[in-house]
């Protein structure tokens, strides 16, 4: 039986740097792990096919070869994906369909013939199991939260790695925390499940040996929602990392407790860590206690940042505004938080309630939700469902100042060059010469950003900035700036949009 696993177009978000691509040579950030992890879940004797539609464009000779298709995406990709079942069923091919964008109850996508709810380790072999037994049924659900031994390493014959700027691992699933805007309890769970030490580094040492070279992102809720583990992880990756000369850099998302442990970002750095996404969501102590983010209340955010930044360590700062307790100077307070801690990408959505959170269920009550939640409430307030104390008129004024006091390149390069300050190069990655790809990435953004660009003056003053006060960071400034220009040129377009 011929498998086509289909992953629907993204629309333009912060989150997916499509104005960036173009300088990095690559055609989207990230593959999807969970149709490589389908895919290797499949009968060996089935032929399989992987369309990502933000690497190219599903066609007709794909349809025409499957017999069968599985499809999974995020809410924000509904209306690819609403597109991908009409296709689908036009063709004939049998459909498949899960993910998270069905983790809440939906009536606005096509019924499909095999629906898919929770984790696939648990409902695709039933499915399976009972498709040879000929009396498929149309929708599996998983019972509980499985555990992870069992879940096969992604099949990466699928993708071409030239087309990616990164490749997904996962260590464990499900956070710790009761954030009550948080969906991922719902999704995964709160109890963090998680693989062990020499099943993490046979995934590592099978991305090597299928040649990639670079970044890795643990796609985890919290890398460290089982401190435990991810010591035990970031020690063999540290043996792993010695004995095969750094071959990769990584990426996660973590808690800010990971500054609390003297041990840990100093774990992660010798590992090769490089960057880590945390949820400071906002300086306002009054928001955290509203939110129930009590792990970020009585603390010194910033100094939290800076230990990490002194480990070589990249902080990309996810924020929200629009909390009730958010008071009228939150956009000004949290701008000028962000310059203090010099973050250089700052993720600042509007506040949304996913359906299943207990902010959901609250704002339901108080009859102060606009529909459902794509998921995109950054620079694009399709995901924003929810009717501010502050007015939404309030919000959207204050919400545009912000991203252009943090986007606009005067601000934004004197935030990267405080950032450079504080940053301590990692002593453990070993030292290179540029690749030729690197080369011919930094050429197009010397043509893109100071030759084309308007704001080129801006550009030829950070880079001189940073070449004469940080040589040794110099293509961490380069690597950092071409996020930000991504960044303005969506915050330049939200800005202008009618809203």
């Amino acid at each position: 039986m011929n498998a086509l696993l289909i992953y629907p177009g993204c629309p333009a978000t912060f989150w997916s740097l499509k104005e960036a691509l173009p300088l990095l040579s690559a055609r989207a950030t990230i593959p999807p792990l969970g149709l490589l992890t389908v895919a290797a879940m499949l009968p060996e004797s089935w032929p399989k096919r992987l369309v990502d539609m933000n690497v190219r464009p599903l066609t007709d000779q794909d349809l025409a070869w499957a017999d069968i298709a599985f499809i999974g995406a995020m809410a924000i990709q509904a209306q690819s994906m609403e597109e991908v079942i009409r296709r689908c069923r036009a063709a004939g091919v049998r459909i498949c369909a899960g993910g998270v964008i069905y983790a809440t109850p939906r009536d606005d996508l096509r019924p499909v013939d095999h629906l898919f709810l929770g984790e696939v380790e648990d409902t695709l072999p039933q499915f399976l199991a009972d498709l040879q037994a000929g009396r498929p049924r149309t929708m599996y659900r998983a019972e509980g939260f499985p555990e992870l031994a069992g879940t096969p390493p992604p099949q990466w014959e699928l993708i071409n790695f030239s087309d990616y700027l990164t490749m997904p691992l996962q260590v464990t699933r499900g956070c710790p925390h009761d954030c009550d805007f948080c969906h991922v309890a719902i999704i995964n769970g709160r109890r963090p499940r998680s693989k062990d030490a020499a099943q993490v580094m046979a995934e590592v040492d099978g991305l090597y040996r299928a040649g990639w070279r670079g970044p890795v992102m643990f796609v985890d809720d919290n890398f460290i929602g089982q401190k435990a583990v991810a010591r035990r992880v970031l020690a063999a990756l540290i043996d792993w990392q010695t004995k095969h000369s750094y071959p990769f850099i990584f990426l996660s998302q973590a808690s800010v407790e990971v500054a609390d442990h003297a041990d840990l970002p100093a774990l992660l750095q010798r590992a090769g860590f490089v960057q880590l996404f945390l949820g400071l969501e906002t300086p306002a102590a009054a928001s955290l206690a509203e939110c129930n983010k009590k792990q970020n209340l009585n603390r010194d955010l910033v100094e939290a940042v800076r230990i990490i930044q002194q480990h070589g360590i990249d902080v990309l700062g996810g924020f929200i505004v629009g909390f009730d307790a958010d008071p009228p100077t939150i956009f000004e307070e949290m701008a000028e938080f962000i310059e203090e801690a010099a973050l250089p990408t700052a993720m600042v959505g509007a506040l949304a309630a996913p359906p299943g959170t207990r902010l959901y269920a609250r704002l339901a009550a108080e009859n102060r939700l606009t529909g459902q939640s794509d998921g995109d409430s950054i620079a694009n307030l399709s995901g924003m469902n929810v009717l501010p104390l502050m007015g939404r008129a309030s919000l959207l004024s204050g919400y545009k100042r912000l991203l252009t006091r943090l986007y606009e390149p005067e601000p934004y390069y004197r935030r990267v060059v405080d950032f450079l300050g504080h940053y301590r190069p990692n002593p453990y990655l070993p030292g290179r010469l540029p690749t030729g790809t690197e080369i011919r990435t930094f050429l197009r953004v010397v043509w893109s950003m100071g030759i084309k660009d308007p704001d080129r003056r801006s550009f030829w003053s950070f880079m001189v900035t940073a070449l004469l006060r940080f040589p040794r960071l110099f293509p961490v400034a380069v690597a950092t700036i071409i996020g930000g220009y991504h960044y303005k040129i969506l915050t330049r377009r939200f800005v202008a949009t009618p809203h």
